[in-house]
């Protein structure tokens, strides 16, 4: 009778303690939260694809050079004539080189030099997180200056086209790199404020519950960078005289990149700029979408402000 009376209270405690447990664990659950999709954002471990240079589709030759803070990064370059305009070309997020081989091939076809590398914490390249678009620039700076050291190319103006976190980088990048003659910015982002926004709260079903407010903070910590001071907007309007195109498809529906923040960057760019307005396609998929008109206007505008390729 002893021993049952003993163990009773011990289950009484244990079924008392056991609520106090679990709402340990979720405290515990909810102030983590912030810190886990901080690194989870800007983590590249699992995204580490090896390229397949038989499978470009062009006689491509590897290269590696160091973006403009030193980061490694490696890419590969067509090489379709030492006279030819090069036009180097910015993957999205978490991406690689070889997502952008559709535009390299039509873009080498028509004459063109291609330069595809993979950004900073990507496939080849060095690092194990990405910038978001804060640090990226800094990889596109590189890819300049590694062309303009190359004796086998006689031309030294460069365009850039790139797509979703690509497009902001090739827009910061210009601002910053008057080698960049002439830039396409697909599906462009102005500003990280809607990436910021997201992270005061996280969504469990139909509630955005609020969180510890450090995960601003911890990002940056973990890009060495600020990721508020990553504005397109701000700084696209000194671009100008050198060209840039803004491509987006009327339908997408991306947080950060809404048509509403293209026409603001369109508005806010000076001469020369084009813009289209793709019918259809979604986030980045205006080129999918509409690959015939989407080429043609990408080359018009790369032969009126880049200059036309020099096969031979």
């Amino acid at each position: 009778m002893s021993s049952q009376r003993a163990v009773q209270p011990r289950r009484v405690r244990i079924a008392r303690a056991a609520p106090l447990a679990f709402l340990a664990l979720v405290l515990l659950a909810w102030a983590a939260a912030p810190a886990v999709r901080a690194v989870t954002l800007v983590e590249t471990w699992r995204s580490r694809s090896a390229p397949d240079a038989a499978t470009a589709g062009l006689p491509v030759r590897d290269v590696s050079f160091a973006a403009s803070d030193g980061i490694h990064l490696a890419g590969w370059l067509a090489l379709r004539s030492p006279g030819a305009p090069t036009i180097i070309l910015v993957h999205g997020f978490k991406a690689a080189r070889q997502n952008m081989l559709p535009w390299a091939r039509y873009l080498y076809a028509a004459g063109y030099n291609v330069l595809l590398y993979d950004s900073r914490g990507c496939a080849q390249s060095d690092g194990w997180k990405i910038g978001l678009g804060a640090t990226e620039t800094n990889d596109l700076i590189g890819a300049a200056h590694y062309l303009t050291g190359l004796s086998d190319l006689k031309v030294k103006r460069f365009g850039a086209l790139g797509v979703s976190l690509g497009a902001g980088t090739v827009v910061l990048a210009a601002a910053r790199e008057s080698s960049l003659a002439a830039v396409v910015a697909d599906s462009a982002w102005a500003d990280e404020q809607p990436q910021l926004d997201r992270m005061g709260s996280i969504p469990i079903g139909p509630l955005a519950v609020p969180v510890l407010p450090y995960e601003p903070a911890l990002v940056n910590a973990l890009i060495g960078a600020d990721l508020s001071a990553a504005r397109p907007l701000a700084v696209v309007g000194s671009i100008a005289p050198r060209a840039v195109m803004f491509i987006h498809s009327a339908d997408d529906t991306n947080v950060t990149t809404p048509l509403s923040r293209e026409q603001a960057l369109y508005a806010a760019t000076g001469s020369p700029k084009v813009e289209w307005i793709a019918p259809s396609g979604g986030h980045a998929g205006a080129f999918n979408a509409h690959p015939d008109e989407y080429q043609r206007r990408t080359l018009d505008f790369f032969r009126a402000y880049l200059g036309p390729p020099v096969v031979g």
